[in-house]
């Protein structure tokens, strides 16, 4: 038997196949898989990945996990499992970051990254907050963030605040105005994620001041809810999240990858249990 591991984010994703003793024998890397978004684009995208990583393998020798954006939305879990060439379970990709972050340790997650999600492990019992996509919540993430960005450039184009340099900047890049609304209309959320690299860049400016009080707020919200007396440690995961780690609670440094993750469900009899 071998046993692959997807981690399938809304900016890529990233394949681990091993054997049954945990020898690696392939890695893959792919393009976003968001199936809740564009179950078709992410599907083809999954099954490249999926190809790359099994080779000439047989394919009823093989168990796979994909922890997926997405899957807990719209019944596109179970959807992509039966539309997979092999036998595979579907998760959240929260359920496979926690695996990975915590083993089955007591603490909180937070998986920053395209979009975000928020969990708590405690005495072997999961709750999820948030992971309700870019047009419902998402709050605390790059796409969130890079949205509110664009909105604040909005308000300040009506006269609630003085454009700022980080904000004319972003205008005479994206066409103004117009440009501004095309944007927002065409792009995927990864497309606003990536807004995000221009605050970093201009750490001082207004817009980019607000954008990170903002975010910081979310995430006191969100840790906050899941929170007991006394604090659990906090994993910060995700492409976004070490960089904008609170220092409200204890840290804790993860044990592994949301890959990691996977692969432990993977190779979990009791995940083929059921």
């Amino acid at each position: 038997m071998v046993y692959l591991a997807i981690d399938g984010g809304g900016s890529g994703c990233r394949a681990l196949l091993c054997d049954g003793a945990g020898q690696v024998l392939a890695r893959a890397e792919g393009g976003p898989a968001n199936i809740a978004t564009d179950f078709d684009a992410a599907l083809d995208s999954l099954r490249g990945l999926a190809a790359q990583a099994i080779g000439d393998r047989p394919l009823d020798q093989l168990r796979a996990v994909l922890g997926v954006a997405g899957a807990n939305l719209s019944g596109a879990g179970p959807r992509l499992e039966a539309a997979l060439p092999f036998r595979a379970k579907v998760v959240q990709d929260v359920t496979t970051s926690l695996r990975g972050a915590l083993g089955t340790a007591d603490g909180i997650l937070a998986a920053i990254g395209t979009g975000s999600v928020f969990a708590r492990q405690l005495g072997g019992q999961v709750t999820a907050i948030g992971g309700w996509g870019f047009r419902l919540g998402d709050e605390a993430s790059g796409a969130w963030m890079g949205r509110l960005m664009l909105n604040r450039i909005t308000r300040m184009l009506d006269g609630y605040a003085p454009l700022s340099p980080l904000a004319r900047e972003v205008l005479d890049d994206l066409g103004g105005g117009p440009g501004l609304v095309a944007f927002t209309l065409q792009k995927t959320p990864a497309d606003h994620a990536a807004l995000v690299h221009r605050l970093a860049r201009a750490l001082e400016d207004p817009l980019s001041r607000f954008v990170l009080t903002e975010t910081r707020a979310e995430l006191r919200a969100a840790i906050g809810l899941l929170q007991t007396d006394p604090p659990l440690p906090v994993v910060w995961m995700g492409g976004l999240g070490p960089t904008i780690a609170l220092t409200d609670w204890p840290r804790a440094e993860p044990l592994g990858t949301a890959l990691d993750g996977a692969m432990a469900m993977a190779r979990d009899p009791a995940t083929w249990a059921a």
